[in-house]
């Protein structure tokens, strides 16, 4: 019986040690991976270097966390607050406050970490968002952060759905800039005058009288379809190198109803403006019904203004015979102001031309003549004397109306008129001999 009692109470004396071993290794192993938990994750830096209660470091809060705004619809950037609510812990609360799961806001309350308060309710306040539409903001609960960024023991609850609305325009309307832009200079006479604003106008308040020119301009108005832009027609081009004076006034609104501020002016000043005159014939050559001219003679026109070369051909510029046409060479005098028609062969004798000059023919700004211009003229007759100018000599008498190629009296005294005077000499000579015997 004292062996049996010996051995059994050997192998109770072995459990036990094994027991305790056992323990120790246990709790051994699990103290150390506290705390080297409890070192990795900062909590000494807060609750010192010997954790009291497993909630200083997992468990600084809430199980039943609620959150709710103050109330349901905003306008953009209106107040806000959220009231956090429902949570179980105090003295050791942090929260922070999310829009669509984006971290807006934090507490920042005293001690170390800060704290939102000594405890809920808790209340961020904040502002709506800037653009319209439907919005939830999140709650929660962090504990055990440290500022780390861990969300390591975080609880995060959801308030209820926010509507941002846009809310009523009471902004009045503004011009936002001009064509042409104020104290322009050379604007086109065929201009067209526009404003634009920052925001749609309403179109019935864009009329010819709330949008008008100076001048007694007249006028169609319109509004782009997107309403910001308004434009005044004028009815005819506005005068040349004139300044004008555009007005909005006041009778113009936006969409809600809100009206210019004040009258809006600019100003402008028109240019020359496009030459829009045709060219005009203001001489010819030979005349028109002259007579008498020279069969080697070329003719021309001359315009008042300068002509487009490329205008200015054998089909633009014609000399017929009848209904024949006579062929030649055009030219146009360096000014551009001398059209000149060169016949290849001289003109018949006693023969009536016709010169024409058609509406082809245009100014360098485009401008067409207004109509042909056509003249005619009758050449000499064969043997006809043609003098080769009309001005005086220096003794009165005109210049010499003889011929030189011959044909007619004149052509025998240019002939024979040496001779002549040559026998006269000697004959007054003779007789003044006779009269000295």
């Amino acid at each position: 019986m004292s062996y049996k009692a010996g051995r059994v109470s050997s192998g109770n004396v072995l459990f036990i040690g094994l027991s305790i071993l056992a323990l120790l290794f246990f709790f051994s192993g699990n103290a150390d991976a506290f705390s080297q938990y409890y070192v990795d994750r900062g909590c000494a830096g807060c609750h010192g270097a010997t954790p009291t209660t497993c909630d200083g470091c997992h468990h600084h809060g809430s199980s039943g966390l609620q959150a709710q705004t103050n109330k349901g619809t905003y306008t953009p950037g209106e107040a806000l607050s959220v009231t956090f609510d429902g949570g179980s812990q105090t003295g050791w609360i942090r929260a922070i406050l999310y829009l669509n799961n984006v971290e807006v806001a934090r507490s920042t309350g005293t001690g170390s970490p800060p704290r939102g308060g000594s405890g809920f309710p808790i209340l961020f306040n904040t502002t709506a968002p800037a653009t319209p539409g439907t919005y939830t903001y999140q709650a929660a609960w962090f504990g055990n952060s440290n500022d780390s960024g861990s969300t390591h023991g975080e609880v995060r609850v959801s308030t209820n759905s926010i509507t941002v609305t846009a809310g009523a325009d009471t902004t009045p309307p503004t011009v936002s800039s001009t064509s042409p832009a104020n104290n322009a200079t050379g604007v086109a006479v065929n201009t067209a005058v526009t404003a634009t604003f920052n925001e749609p106008i309403a179109p019935a308040t864009v009329t010819a009288t709330s949008f008008t020119l100076s001048g007694g301009v007249t006028g169609t108005v319109s509004l782009n379809p997107a309403g910001t832009v308004a434009t005044f027609t004028p009815s005819a081009s506005l005068a040349n190198n004139t300044a004008y004076t555009a007005t909005l006034t006041t009778a113009i609104t936006d969409v809600a109803g809100n009206a210019l501020a004040a009258n809006h002016a600019w100003s402008f000043t028109t240019g020359a403006g496009a030459d829009a005159t045709p060219p005009t014939v203001t001489s010819r050559s030979p005349d028109n019904n002259a007579t008498g001219v020279a069969v080697s003679t070329a003719v021309s026109g001359t315009f008042n203004e300068a002509i487009a070369p490329a205008t200015l051909t054998a089909a633009s510029f014609l000399l017929r015979a009848g209904v024949d046409n006579v062929t030649g060479t055009v030219s146009l005098n360096p000014a551009g102001t001398i059209a000149t028609f060169t016949p290849s062969a001289p003109l018949a004798d006693n023969t009536t031309y016709t010169a024409t000059l058609t509406t082809a023919i245009t100014d360098v700004a485009g401008n067409a003549l207004a109509a042909n211009h056509v003249w005619t003229f009758t050449t000499a007759a064969a043997g006809a004397v043609v003098p080769s100018h009309t001005e005086d000599d220096d003794d009165g008498w005109f210049g010499c109306a003889m011929s030189p190629a011959g044909g007619g009296n004149g052509g025998i005294l240019g002939t024979y008129g040496p001779l002549i005077l040559l026998a006269l000499g000697i004959a007054f000579r003779r007789r003044v001999q006779r009269r000295k015997e």
